[in-house]
């Protein structure tokens, strides 16, 4: 009777670790990078992705193109795990220098100032058909990491540095791992695994 009892707790929790991992695995709540020690999630990736894969389309279409070669998604594949690095280093950056206070709050006040500015019936259709997303969505992934390297960019500039040496090296020092994508991170860029 022991054995069965054993046998039946294992089945249960095999059959729970089964669950819990297709559970995990359908909805990318799995690491794709890490920057410096900040985990990425699989699914923030590919819903950047597909919103880039979408705007491209319509931009395409609009132009009286055709559908995404392979060769096109791939490159909006890369251009997006970059971004995604670019925008945690610098987050990061900003975080840990306080001397650098009050940029993320400039940034959002060039958001708030952005949307203000946009016409307020035509821009939730015009985001959620060129990028899937909501208002708040294209603000979060568009326009507030744009907004936040702008204002990067002045603080660094005020200094008298250079903002693309600025870059490099922020790059460069990045300890970036990635998984599950055909890329690595060397020497501040993406490259062929």
């Amino acid at each position: 009777m022991n054995e069965f009892v054993m046998r039946k707790k294992f089945l249960v929790i095999l059959v729970s670790l089964l669950v819990l991992g297709s559970f995990i695995w359908a909805f990318g709540l799995f690491p794709v990078m890490r920057v410096n020690g900040e985990f990425i999630l699989y699914r923030a990736y590919t819903d950047h992705v597909s919103a880039f894969e979408l705007f491209q389309r319509q931009s395409s279409l609009t132009a009286g193109g055709g559908e995404l070669t392979p060769a096109a998604q791939q490159t909006i594949r890369q251009s997006v795990l970059r971004d995604l690095i670019v925008h945690a280093v610098f987050r990061q950056y900003i975080g840990s220098h306080t001397s650098r206070g009050g940029i993320e709050e400039r940034a959002h006040g060039v958001v708030d100032e952005t949307l203000r500015a946009a016409n307020a019936d035509v821009l939730p259709r015009a985001t959620k058909e060129l990028y899937g997303w909501s208002v708040e969505e294209f603000s979060d992934n568009v326009l507030f990491p744009q907004a936040l390297l702008n204002e990067l960019q002045k603080e660094i500039e005020k200094d008298g540095a250079s903002f693309d040496e600025f870059v490099r090296t922020e790059l460069n020092n990045a300890q970036v791992s990635i998984y599950f994508v055909p890329w690595k991170w060397e020497n501040g860029e993406l490259a062929e695994k």
